[in-house]
């Protein structure tokens, strides 16, 4: 798995977001994540390549505790962005976006109803797409659920994104900045 300094060829300033957080940039950068069951969109103005991107832990906002910051949930963290985009002039038609994150980390060993029951990555991905619809965006491409988590580069102003799927020993090896 890359380095985030081995893998920054572009020379661009990387940014980090972290559970909970949403990134706005206005000008070039490299945003990354790492998620398990945690969801993550990036949204993509081709246009004035200006790129945003959220890591929400949760699925609703209906879950949360005083002083939570709102990007920890997925329908309030894709009201968010699609708020600073707008505010910047930009219309969510004209954003392109991408889907990722909600993997089922719990033991396999357990009873199916139960990790079913308990799939908080499924619940993320399935709030994160109906927020989504809401504003009246497309999802242009995904890679959500399965078993494995993820890491990815996410390139503000092209809109591309690079993505490595992690198995959980990687998951638990990666620096504590970068843990879930």
């Amino acid at each position: 798995m890359p380095r985030n300094d081995a893998f920054n060829t572009l020379g661009l300033p990387i940014g980090h977001v972290s559970i909970g957080d949403c990134a706005f940039a206005t000008r070039p950068m490299l945003l990354t994540t790492v998620l398990g069951s945690c969801v993550c969109a990036t949204f993509h103005h081709p246009g004035r390549r200006v790129g945003g991107m959220f890591h929400a832990m949760l699925p609703e906002v209906s879950m949360a505790r005083p002083h939570n910051r709102p990007c920890t949930f997925a329908d309030q963290a894709v009201a968010s962005l699609v708020a600073r985009f707008r505010d910047k002039g930009m219309d969510a038609s004209e954003l392109v976006v991408k889907l990722f994150g909600g993997a089922n980390t719990m033991i396999s060993n357990q009873p199916a109803a139960l990790r079913d029951m308990l799939d908080v990555g499924k619940k993320n991905v399935d709030s994160a797409r109906a927020a989504l619809k809401s504003f009246g965006l497309r999802i242009s491409a995904e890679d959500t659920l399965g078993s494995r988590g993820r890491k990815l580069f996410f390139a503000s102003a092209t809109g591309q994104v690079w993505l490595t799927r992690l198995t959980p020993n990687e998951l638990r090896t990666l620096p504590p900045e970068e843990r879930l």
